[in-house]
């Protein structure tokens, strides 16, 4: 499969030009985090994220989105940082509105793809072995995937899909399967290649990268849409 992974959105609004290449793609996958921007935009904020569940509900089959930690923060009102009191219930009535579009983990062929990954070690704290139990758990008793701690940045291996730090993600990682996730900004998209997996980090301070995943080569490439 060929899939475009658009990362964090934090009010940008890059994924737009993905449109007109909808064609090219098996699958795109849009990690979260569609709101909280250094300077929070009203309304152009919210008429974004409506605008990402309009190409959602138009391609179904195609664009997946996924739970997020900014977007958990208004949906179980878990106060990340960043989180906008005056417009928290608004954010909180766009996630319940949408909720049966998201999804924490979306897997394809051996291909892991989550807001900030799966650890072995939050599936064991979890009681669930299969993947496949992930999203189905999320449904069922959200509250497992808030923030765990008692690390402040998450680096800590009993963290969910919406919390993982890289490094924590890449010493408690599921056997057998290559993983994209966002959540981590760095200079420009990261890959980390450990014992014949690839973990691909594609958000950026900017939140300005597309990542394409072919998954039957294993490879990774990057466009800046700036």
């Amino acid at each position: 499969m060929k899939i475009a992974i658009i990362s964090d959105i934090h009010q940008t609004d890059y994924w737009r030009k993905v449109i007109d290449q909808k064609d090219d793609f098996d699958k795109i996958i849009f990690l979260g985090d569609e709101f909280d921007s250094w300077d929070n935009r009203w309304p152009f904020q919210m008429e974004n994220a409506q605008d990402i569940i309009t190409f959602k509900k138009n391609c179904t089959d195609k664009v997946d989105l996924c739970w997020s930690n900014h977007a958990i923060s208004y949906y179980l009102e878990e106060r990340c940082s960043g989180y906008q009191s005056g417009h928290a219930a608004v954010i909180k009535d766009f996630y319940k509105t949408n909720e049966d579009l998201f999804n924490p983990v979306y897997v394809y062929d051996d291909w892991i793809f989550s807001h900030a990954g799966v650890s072995v070690q939050w599936m064991k704290r979890c009681g669930i072995s299969e993947l496949s139990e992930i999203n189905q758990l999320f449904k069922s008793r959200p509250s497992f995937f808030r923030w765990i701690g008692p690390n402040d940045f998450g680096n800590n291996s009993n963290e969910g899909p919406l919390w993982i730090r890289p490094e924590a993600l890449t010493n408690n990682y599921v056997m057998n399967y290559n993983q994209v996730a966002g959540h981590t900004e760095y200079e420009e998209p990261n890959i980390i290649r450990k014992n014949n997996l690839t973990f691909v980090f594609s958000d950026t301070h900017d939140h300005n990268y597309l990542t394409i995943i072919d998954t039957s080569a294993n490879t990774a490439r990057f466009e800046n849409l700036q």
